[in-house]
């Protein structure tokens, strides 16, 4: 990342002349949840992010349980 967007983190200060993301009108943040909760949108978006950019590659992020935590 070039830092030209910013971050979402509450603990990073934007670039120079920016604002954090969350003072932007546009960035839609209390619709997250429900776009989120229609999963069937949500594995299209997949999907086409893969097809543009290549399926996720590398190991999981530390703390993330997987598809089947516990097994």
């Amino acid at each position: 990342m070039d830092g030209t967007l910013g971050a979402v983190h509450t603990d990073a200060t934007p670039p120079a002349g920016l604002k954090p993301i969350w003072k932007y009108p546009d960035a839609h943040v209390g619709g997250f949840p429900r776009c989120m909760a229609d999963r069937a949108a949500v594995e299209r978006w997949k999907q086409t992010f893969a097809l543009y950019f290549g399926e996720v590659r590398g190991e999981p992020t530390p703390g993330w349980l997987g598809l089947h935590p516990g097994t």
